[in-house]
């Protein structure tokens, strides 16, 4: 009875490598066969069935990362086509931010990227109907807007010596310091809410079980059931902080790797700092009144660096102060300055406090401290 042969797959068919080692295979136990067979030829037979089994090896090796290569690669493009390709709400508002300028001479609200109000108040309030149809300025006028079933986005923006209150469609209620701009829906839809912020702004946050607020940053996400927070995130500032009033929010950083986000909670009292240049967070407790008392109108000061109140009176009275020596910027000021009062008395509390001089250059508002000339 004649022995049936195995069918042949194609993936079965021999290569030059395969046919060598069958050769040499051969060879070797021919030769062992024969008792002339010299050590020398034996080495050689060995050597040559070793390179080709290293051969084999190495096209096996090579094989296997050019998978995982293609694989990585096929990978990244497919991200980088979704980044490319689709685009949150959190990238469309920050673009919608990136193309108007904060320090205009009036509060301007720009509706759907096309309408836009100049607000003339140093403080406008503006609060929006449940529909998001409707805004009340000032308690003195109402405009109107189309609410389109595809999502607009609003675009508030306070310049330098300005403040703004602003209230959302689903009862959130915001104060945005000087310099800052806020881009929001006009009506909030879907599992989500989310804004964006460049500046400084207090939120209280309606409270919401099924619908978590999103603040989107720059530097940071934060996110929200319902609760109250100051978030800043200046421009010309090295660094984004979040101070948390009461309840409990999750900041969300940049991304550290490939696959994941940083996230970190904190809890009332608590200040986060991220710092962009060393990409480090750093969390301390604090007095919230010394962040969030801006919104009521006045700053409670406790061993504040001159260097950053000199800052937050620049933008919220729209002058120019700076210090004629370096080193006086780590000087420190305890106290509380009053923000409905006129520059000049807060300087003089301020220069009073820490033993410095102060003079106006010309008539311009621009100021310069000093310090004190030594009397002989």
């Amino acid at each position: 009875m004649k022995r049936k042969r195995d069918k042949q797959l194609p993936g079965d068919a021999l290569t030059d490598g395969d046919k060598l080692a069958a050769d040499g295979a051969r060879k070797l136990f021919t030769m062992l066969r024969s008792e002339a067979m010299l050590p020398s030829d034996k080495e050689e037979l060995w050597n040559d069935i070793g390179a080709t089994i290293d051969r084999r090896k190495q096209r096996t090796f090579n094989t296997t990362w050019m998978a995982v290569a293609a694989s990585v690669t096929l990978f990244l493009l497919a991200g980088v086509g979704y980044i490319v390709f689709h685009k949150d709400p959190a990238r469309i508002m920050q673009e919608a931010a990136s193309r108007v300028l904060a320090d205009t001479g009036d509060t301007q609200l720009i509706l759907g990227g096309q309408r836009l109000i100049n607000l003339r108040q140093d403080n406008a309030n503006l609060i929006y109907g449940k529909d998001g149809s409707s805004i009340q300025i000032d308690s003195t006028s109402v405009v109107e807007q189309v609410v389109s079933a595809d999502q607009q986005f609003n675009t508030l923006i306070v310049p330098y010596g300005k403040r703004s209150s602003l209230t959302l469609s689903d009862g959130t209620r915001i104060w945005l310091n000087s310099g800052s701009k806020l881009v929001y829906p006009a009506k909030f839809a879907g599992s989500e809410r989310e804004v964006y912020l460049e500046g400084q702004a207090y939120f209280s946050v309606s409270h919401s079980d099924d619908v978590p607020f999103y603040v989107h940053t720059r530097e940071m996400k934060v996110k929200v059931l319902g609760t109250e927070f100051d978030i800043s995130a200046y421009e010309d500032d090295h660094f984004t902080s979040a101070v948390l009033a009461s309840g409990s929010i999750e900041l969300s950083l940049p991304q550290q790797s490939l696959f994941g986000v940083k996230k970190t909670k904190i809890t009332p009292g608590t200040r986060a700092v991220f710092q962009s240049e060393q990409s480090a967070l750093r969390t301390e407790q604090v007095d919230v009144s010394e962040f969030i008392s801006w919104k009521d109108g006045y700053l409670m000061l406790n061993k504040a660096p001159l260097g950053e109140i000199l800052k937050k009176l620049s933008r919220y009275y729209r002058v120019d102060i700076t210090l004629k020596e370096e080193d006086l910027a780590k000087v420190t000021f305890s106290g509380r300055l009053d923000l409905l009062d006129d520059i000049q008395q807060l300087l003089d509390i301020v220069a009073t406090g820490t033993s410095l001089n102060y003079k106006q250059q010309s008539k311009e508002r621009r100021y310069v401290l000093e310090k004190s000339a030594i009397r002989p």
